[in-house]
């Protein structure tokens, strides 16, 4: 837990001392972040989709008993 805490303090003091950019986004940056948020969405679906029975199992009540279950 230490560590984690000492890197997020590290990366706050990197970020605080930073100094501001003079950059440049080209048109080509829009499509390339549009890339990255469809890529994630399906991917994302595509996972739920591997592994849905496992997703569904877990709200699924388990059958209750009945006699005859009990007598073999």
């Amino acid at each position: 837990m230490d560590i984690i805490l000492n890197l997020v303090i590290l990366n706050l003091i990197f970020v605080g001392l930073a100094h501001p950019a003079q950059a440049y986004l080209d048109p080509g940056s829009g499509s390339f972040l549009f890339q990255i948020i469809v890529g994630a969405v399906l991917s994302a679906t595509f996972a739920i989709k591997l592994y849905f029975r496992k997703i569904k199992s877990w709200f699924k009540r388990s059958p209750k008993p009945t006699p005859h279950d009990e007598q073999k």
